[in-house]
Parts: structure tokens; sequence; C-alpha cells
């Protein structure tokens, strides 16, 4: 973080020029920030997850975010290497959080899991039923629109949040939950009907 405090004057105009230039669709600038500035990046993210692979899955969506949200930058609240700093570790942060929370539900699924099966092991018509059932929603699915079902397959199936899908998308929250909440809706309204 010394890096951007001791930065010079005339270097963090440089970077408000790349900044707006970014902001602007100018991908030259983006090249020219990414260039300057990747390692200390990756080295913000790297240091709060401990994880290469994780941190180069946060580096590629920061770079997003730079391209998507350089327009958001506000230049009186500070520096540009601040700012895409800030929302690197910001991100780690996140990254680290949801997988705290995956793990909670995996633990509690395998536990639940583990109970029910000392309890009772399913029986083959159990296991054809289930089947069944995994092969109607999977038919159901291929129903949606194309925009719903990538939506719902990333909440859903890929266990992201819905502003996680949002992110993903380059799409609005509202947008999202919009399509999730029909998407559901249609699949009830095919389901339904089978299931009863």
């Amino acid at each position: 973080m010394n890096e951007i405090e001791i930065q010079p004057e005339a270097q963090v105009q440089e970077d408000m020029d790349m900044v707006r230039r970014i902001a602007e669709r100018d991908s030259r600038a983006f090249q020219q920030f990414y260039q300057r500035y990747s390692g200390l990046i990756y080295s913000a993210i790297a240091s709060v997850l401990n994880d290469h692979h994780d941190a180069e899955d946060v580096m590629q969506e920061v770079l997003v975010q730079l391209w998507n949200k350089a327009h958001l930058y506000e230049p009186r609240k500070g520096k540009p290497l601040t700012w895409l700093t800030t929302m690197a570790r910001n991100r780690a942060i996140d990254r680290i959080r949801s997988k705290q929370r995956r793990s909670k539900l995996n633990d509690g699924f395998e536990q639940e899991n583990r109970n029910l099966q000392s309890k009772f092991e399913e029986s083959g018509h159990e296991s054809l039923a289930d089947k069944e059932r995994h092969g109607m929603l999977l038919r159901a699915v291929s129903k949606l629109s194309a925009d719903q079902r990538e939506a719902i397959e990333m909440a859903y199936f890929s266990d992201m949040t819905q502003a996680e899908v949002a992110e993903k998308l380059n799409q609005p929250l509202g947008t999202i939950k919009a399509r999730i909440r029909r998407g559901v809706h249609r699949l009830e309204t095919l389901l339904k009907p089978k299931l009863a």
C-alpha cells in the first residue's frame, strides 16, 4: 500500500485520465492501467486470499469491474489506484465470505445426509423416483427462456448469490431477480401437474 501513498502527483493525474478514458471504453487506456498496476492489484488480492487460483479469478473479476464501473470513479474521494485496490480487497473478502457460506451449507447438508442415511437406506423404487423427478426438472428448465435458464442455473446449480449472478452477467440486480422469479414461477407451472 505504501506504493499508493507515494505516487507522484503527475502520475496520479495520469491515472485519473486513464480511468476517465476507460470509462469511455478506451481499451488502450485499460491496457496501460493493467500493465502499470496488475502486479500491485494481484498482490493486494493474494494477500487476502492466500490461494493462487482464487486470486486469479478475483483479479479477472476486478478487471471486469474496472472496465464496467470506471464511470463511477470520483476523483475527490481518492486516487484511482486506491479506489481500485479497495475494490480488489473487497472482492477478495467477498470471495472468502462466499466460500465460507458454501462450506457451512455443505457441512450442514453432509451432516443431515449422514443422519438420514443412518436411519434408512433408500430403496431402488425411491432412487428411481428421484431420477425421474430430476429428469422432469431438467426438461422443465430446458423449456425456460435462455435468460431465465442461465440465471436459474447459476443461482441454484452453481450456488451463486443473485448479486454474483448479476455481476457475472453484467446485468442489474433487479433484472436478475425478475428473471429468476419468472423462471421459478414457470417451473412451478410446468412441474406442479406432474408432481401432484
